[in-house]
């Protein structure tokens, strides 16, 4: 009886042992998730900063942003961009309170320079007689598509 325990024992550590060696080690065949990687994604074109102020930098950003105009002041308008396709264009819609159109400007944006992501356009309004007193906007479109508005006021 303890030699047929014994051969019961060997014979099921021999089966194990065959299964073993039937199965393919999980490194032999390469999975196919990492044969087809993803490409790359491209850049979404963007509008990363809108400032309104009184003056432009020679960057041409908003050396002094504000919400608060005098009548006589010109309105400054920095839009910077970043991964525009060439030919994109920016549009600066100016409205009053009533929603009155005070003016809608549009341009192409500039290449940016060697090694820059983006690149900086400049709108501005000026009215030599000066701005009625009240609330504006000033909405900023890429390509068709708003990205954003800025609201001031015109105080005395």
């Amino acid at each position: 009886m303890r030699y047929s325990s014994l051969a019961v024992a060997a014979l099921a550590v021999l089966a194990v042992a065959c299964k073993k060696k039937d199965a393919a080690p999980a490194a032999a065949t390469p999975p196919a998730a990492a044969a087809a990687a993803p490409a790359p994604a491209t850049p979404m074109a963007a509008v990363t900063a809108v400032e309104i102020g009184r003056h432009l930098g020679e960057d041409k950003r908003v050396s002094d942003t504000t919400s608060v105009f005098a009548p006589k002041d010109t309105l400054y308008l920095a839009v910077a961009t970043e991964n525009t396709a060439p030919g994109a264009t920016l549009l600066a819609k100016w409205t009053f309170q009533t929603g009155q159109t005070l003016d809608s400007t549009s341009q192409a944006v500039a290449a940016p320079g060697p090694g820059a992501l983006g690149t900086v356009s400049e709108f501005h309004l000026v009215k030599p007689s000066g701005w009625p007193v009240g609330k504006y906007k000033v909405e900023v479109w890429l390509d068709g598509v708003s990205k954003g508005v800025k609201e001031f006021e015109v105080k005395r």
